[in-house]
């Protein structure tokens, strides 16, 4: 098999022993919020522990029946760190090797990586979620609350988001990297056989580009679940599809509001620090479903409008939208 450029080389040893970080940063973190915990109770899954809110957590799931959570219920806390620095090693001397196919092999030690742990996660969440006291105080017949494995899910009144925190992150980016460049290497070294040598250049762009793909995915706007979403600020249920507004965090968690009041207030609470904020959305009138960018957006103000804070306001993402519906008002 060929070799692979000097540049793809350099970018697999450095990530193999980026690989190492996983040992020092949270790997996966819960995000829980509820009418009665608006400012949300999270739970950090690192490699031999857990930390944040998990007394509280494990308090309020006994109510309906699930285990105490504990670092004792994950053997995996045993041997994970091993299984880390070992993926590492492989890795590392992988990327030295320099060869098409060892960067191949790269790619699928670390595409194993992330399926087996996911699916441990799964296992896991099954288990806890299904195998329930039946003496709890509080039973629901032919209930589960297995929490997601990644994304977003409604369990009873709370709200649940499972996401990577910076080690998955930094697993996740590097199985991506690793992956373009076995396809970027391949299609290299088709067009040098065919006389067309690719431009080092942009291999390069692609790849010091490639982490900011991952810094902007996940601070995108989620989908506001009208009839079930509480707004952050004044507690009511998102009804009118027409308003809507929601902040994301740099970290991926979510906050919603049933109108631009609430949001402006919600941000003037302090609640969420101003240097936390990934971006804010509100809800186009005219598109449902739809959330703008709230600087990209276009607004009205009209006592017809009847939102449901009384703020008068609608967002619209173009000025032609917005003249329409006021000329109707």
């Amino acid at each position: 098999m060929f070799k692979i450029s000097m540049v793809s080389r350099v970018v697999l040893v450095a990530g193999a022993l980026a690989v190492l970080l996983m040992l020092k940063f949270p790997i996966w973190n819960i995000y829980l919020t509820a009418p009665q915990y608006p400012e949300g109770l999270e739970m950090k899954i690192w490699h031999d522990t857990l930390t944040g809110d998990v007394h509280i957590i494990s308090a309020l799931n006994h109510y309906i029946g699930m285990r105490a959570i504990s670092v004792e219920m994950f053997p995996e806390f045993n041997y994970l760190g091993t299984v880390i620095i070992g993926v590492a090693g492989i890795c590392f001397i992988l990327g030295l090797i320099g060869r098409w196919w060892s960067a191949l092999a790269y790619y699928l030690v670390l595409a194993s990586a992330d399926s087996l742990a996911l699916y441990d996660f799964w296992r896991w969440g099954y288990d806890y979620g299904h195998n329930l006291n039946p003496d709890a105080p509080i039973v629901i017949p032919g209930m589960a609350y297995q929490p997601p494995v990644i994304g977003y899910k409604k369990l009873l009144n709370f709200e649940a988001w499972s996401l990577p925190d910076t080690g998955g992150w930094i697993l996740m980016g590097l199985t991506t990297a690793s992956l373009i460049i076995v396809i970027w290497e391949w299609w290299s070294n088709r067009k040098k056989r065919n006389g067309a040598p690719a431009k080092p250049a942009s291999k390069t762009a692609v790849l010091l580009l490639l982490p900011l793909f991952f810094l902007q995915c996940s601070t995108g706007p989620r989908p506001i679940n009208f009839g079930n979403d509480s707004c952050a600020f004044c507690k009511m249920t998102l009804m009118d599809p027409h308003y809507g507004a929601e902040i994301v965090t740099k970290k991926g968690k979510v906050f919603v509001a049933d109108d631009v009041n609430c949001l402006v207030k919600f941000i003037k609470s302090g609640s969420l620090a101003a240097d936390d904020i990934g971006g804010i959305y509100v809800m186009d009138y005219s598109r449902k479903g739809v959330l703008l960018d709230v600087q990209k957006a276009v607004y009205l103000r009209s006592e017809v409008l009847k939102t449901p804070m009384a703020s008068g306001l609608a967002a619209f993402a173009k000025l032609e939208e917005l003249n329409t519906i006021r000329a109707s008002a």
